[in-house]
């Protein structure tokens, strides 16, 4: 019952202490500005529980027209040359190079600073 009138409520409050708010700043009246910013940030929980509430309650009708519209954009995207692969990163250059790189491009807080014995022909 309470979720019909939550709305209205929410945003008489956010209206009311805005407007309280900007007069107690205008006016250099101390006690109504503060009282304008209590009456807002009480407002800004029930615009909060609002929006989820309203975000939760998608019906079917409107979830599959999102599922169309996203499938359109990836349409144009692919008729407009947006997907294609992106260039691999080149490489950069190390000032320290006694440190070698454990695996692919991942380098160690803690790199290992032993040699390691070098390999020779039989």
């Amino acid at each position: 019952m309470t979720h019909r009138y939550m709305p209205i409520f929410a945003f008489t409050l956010l209206v009311v202490g805005l407007s309280a708010g900007v007069l107690g700043l205008v006016g250099d009246n101390d006690e109504l500005w503060q009282a304008g910013l209590f009456i807002v940030l009480t407002a800004v929980p029930l615009t909060i529980i609002r929006t989820v509430r309203n975000s939760q309650l998608a019906t079917a009708h409107q979830l599959a027209e999102a599922d169309r519209a996203g499938y359109l954009r990836a349409l144009d995207h692919v008729a407009r040359g947006l997907l294609d692969a992106p260039a691999p990163p080149t490489p950069g250059s190390r000032a320290d190079d006694r440190a070698e790189q454990v695996t692919g491009n991942v380098i160690t807080l803690r790199p290992h600073h032993w040699k390691q014995a070098g390999r020779k022909a039989q």
